[in-house]
C-alpha cells in the first residue's frame, strides 16, 4: 500500500487558473506533471499504484474556510465519485484569522476528518509567534494532524523566517503534545546542513516531498536516508512532482525494510486507515 502525505488538487473551474498563477509566482522554475483536477489527479494514482492521498487545502483567506470544507465532505461523502471517496483523504484548512477558528477546528473533527493543513507563506503568519499557539493547542486537543508547508517556498525566494526548523522546533517546545509532519523533509530547504536536527527530540515527523532536489541534493539526501523509520512519510506535493518519480526515490535510498512504513504504515497509524 501506498499513501501519499501531502498532494494537490482543485475544484474543475479554477484548476487551471490557480495552476497557472502557481507557475507564474515560481518564474517558471517548476513545472506540473499535472493539470490541477481532482480527476487527473485520481488518473496518476491509479497509473502508479498510489493507492490513497491527503488532499491538503490552504484557506489563504479566514472566508475561504466554507468552501473547502464543502468540498472536504463532498469527497468524504462520495458525491465528487467513488474514487475520490475511497482514494483521497481531505485535510481542510482554517486561517489563523479567521474569527470562529476555534469552532471551525470543532467543525473538522466532529466531521471525522483526520488533519488541517497550512502554509505560513500563503496565509501570513509565522510559527513561532505566540499569537498562534493556542491555535495549535486546540488542533492537538483535539487529536487532528497537522501537515505543513516547511522551510523555503519557491514562490517567496526573499523569506526564510516563517517556518524553517528554528520557528518549528519554537512551536513543538510549547506544544509539546502537538502531532506535526514537516513538508519537504522537515523544511531543510535554505538553511544549513543538520539546521533540522533538534526537531528529533520534539516528537516531529517529515514527509518526503522535496521539489528541487539537485539545490539541497547532499542535505536531503542524508535526512531521507537517515531519519527515523517511524518518523518518515511519503509524500509528493503532486502535482509537481511524479508519483513514479517519487516513489523510485525513496526506493533507492531506504532500506526495504523501511518501504512498508514510510510508504504507508506511519500514515495509517496518524490517518487511523
Amino acid at each position: 500500500m501506498i499513501i501519499d502525505v501531502h498532494s494537490h488538487n482543485f475544484p474543475d473551474p479554477i484548476a487551471g487558473r490557480a495552476m497557472a498563477g502557481m507557475i507564474r509566482a515560481c518564474s517558471g522554475f517548476l513545472t506540473s506533471v499535472g493539470d490541477g483536477t481532482l480527476t487527473n489527479h485520481l488518473d496518476h494514482m491509479e497509473h502508479d499504484g498510489v493507492d490513497k492521498a491527503v488532499l491538503c487545502q490552504i484557506a489563504t483567506k479566514p472566508t475561504q474556510f466554507e468552501i473547502l470544507f464543502r468540498t472536504a465532505c463532498a469527497i468524504r461523502d462520495g458525491a465528487l465519485g467513488a474514487r475520490a471517496q475511497r482514494m483521497i483523504v481531505p485535510f481542510p484548512s482554517v486561517h489563523p484569522k479567521d474569527p470562529e477558528l476555534f469552532a471551525h477546528l470543532d467543525q473538522i473533527a466532529e466531521a471525522g476528518f483526520r488533519g488541517v493543513k497550512f502554509h505560513p507563506y500563503y496565509q501570513d503568519f509565522l510559527l513561532d509567534d505566540p499569537s498562534v499557539w493556542p491555535m495549535f493547542e486546540k488542533i492537538a486537543d483535539l487529536g487532528l494532524v497537522v501537515e505543513c508547508h516547511c522551510g523555503y517556498d519557491i514562490g517567496y525566494p526573499d523569506r526564510s523566517d516563517a517556518c524553517g526548523p528554528k520557528e518549528i522546533a519554537v512551536l513543538l517546545r510549547h506544544v509539546k503534545h502537538l502531532t506535526f509532519i514537516a513538508a519537504h523533509l522537515g523544511g531543510c530547504a535554505g538553511f544549513a546542513p543538520h539546521a533540522t536536527d533538534p526537531l528529533l527530540d520534539l516528537g516531529c515527523y517529515i514527509d518526503t516531498s522535496a521539489l528541487a532536489r539537485n539545490w539541497y541534493r547532499d542535505e536531503e539526501m542524508r535526512l531521507l536516508r537517515s531519519w527515523p523509520t517511524d518518523r518518515i512519510l511519503f509524500a509528493t506535493d503532486f502535482p509537481w512532482t511524479m508519483y513514479s518519480e517519487a516513489i523510485r526515490w525513496v526506493r533507492e535510498v531506504r532500506d526495504p525494510r523501511d518501504w512498508e512504513a514510510v510508504f504507508s504504515g506511519n500514515a495509517r497509524r496518524l490517518l487511523g486507515i
